[in-house]
């Protein structure tokens, strides 16, 4: 079972990766899961304990975004994500 509190903080820190990207971008952006993961690699590192590198947390972005368009879970999207991501 997922710690509580740690799916909150990553659910988060992808909430707060999503305004900070509207913010910055304005709009839809082809390269979204890039400028994510160069936005949360670090804190995402820090709070799982992990190192991951830019461009697997960027390819890992892309692949939830997919999964979760294919499956369109009742959840939002960054508590899908999170879900995935510490499974």
């Amino acid at each position: 079972m997922v710690d509580a509190n740690l799916h909150h903080e990553v659910v988060s820190l992808l909430i707060n990766a999503a305004k900070a990207h509207h913010d910055a971008t304005g709009g839809p952006n082809p390269r979204w899961a890039e400028w994510y993961a160069e936005h949360t690699v670090d804190d995402l590192n820090q709070v799982l304990g992990s190192e991951m590198t830019f461009t697997e947390l960027a390819e890992w972005l892309a692949w939830a975004d997919m999964r979760y368009r294919e499956e369109t879970p009742e959840e939002s999207w960054p508590k899908a994500y999170a879900s995935w991501l510490l499974a």
